[in-house]
């Protein structure tokens, strides 16, 4: 793997998950570490294969930014400008929001049960109110039917 591919890749995977200011330190960060470590006379493919797979160091990126509390912002930053190869310019004013994390499906789960409690405290209010007039409806219904089998 070339040094633009595994920065793209590790890019790739950090998009939408750190903030620009996190993602753009890291990219600075791996692509001096390969600059540096070629230029001390190892092969770029060498220096990459000690490093591992980019989206294992994304995973572990997106997990300590996670911890700090960082979250995920648009920005330009220096990859993006410098026509390098490693980002695109982004176009728009799309925000990506990740709904995946455990605390957002808490919240959807506990706005499910909030619901699900309204509804039936409702329709056993409804029910409650009804059986008020049930007796009586039905005392109604009883002399009615008597009344109406007593003429045959």
């Amino acid at each position: 793997m070339r040094k633009s591919e595994f920065l793209q890749e590790l890019k790739e995977a950090l998009q939408g998950e750190v903030s620009g200011g996190v993602l753009q330190e890291n990219l600075r960060y791996y692509d001096n570490y390969i600059t540096q470590e070629t230029a001390a006379g190892r092969r770029e493919e060498d220096v990459i294969d000690e490093i591992g797979s980019p989206r294992l160091i994304a995973r572990t990126i997106i997990d300590s930014s996670e911890a700090a509390g960082d979250v995920p912002e648009q920005g330009s930053g220096y990859y993006e400008n410098q026509g390098s190869g490693y980002g695109q310019q982004e176009t728009g004013s799309f925000r990506y929001f990740n709904l995946n994390k455990w605390y957002w499906k808490l919240l959807l789960l506990v706005i499910v049960v909030f619901f699900m409690v309204t509804v039936i405290t409702v329709i056993g209010g409804i029910f409650a109110l009804l059986m008020r007039f049930a007796g009586p409806i039905i005392l109604i219904w009883l002399i009615y039917t008597f009344i109406k089998g007593m003429r045959r």
